[in-house]
């Protein structure tokens, strides 16, 4: 478990230094995994995300180490989308 929290350390280094750089807020650089408890049930683990650039982020698990799996899956996908979109503004002489 230790491995995959430090991934995701890394990447949410990563995604800060990618979202800083242009007009984003405080609450684009949190991820969140909750624990919800409800009616005697086993717990669920919900990855979430409330930001402007990524919007609105939610993948509900069954455990908590699903939960980091969908949590690192989340962060490189945001990650390969903003670096397609540097890319493309880059590549856009109008920009």
């Amino acid at each position: 478990m230790k491995e995959i929290i430090e991934e995701i350390t890394k990447l949410t280094d990563e995604w800060r230094y990618l979202t800083g750089k242009g007009h984003c807020k405080d609450r684009d650089f949190h991820w969140y995994i909750e624990t919800k408890w409800s009616y005697g049930q086993p717990p669920t683990y919900e990855v979430q995300h409330w930001g402007y650039i990524r919007h609105e982020v939610r993948v509900v698990c069954s455990s908590y180490n699903d939960a980091l799996v969908a949590l690192k899956a989340e962060l490189e996908n945001a990650i390969k989308e903003e670096k397609e979109i540097e890319d493309t503004i880059k590549d856009d002489e109008s920009w």
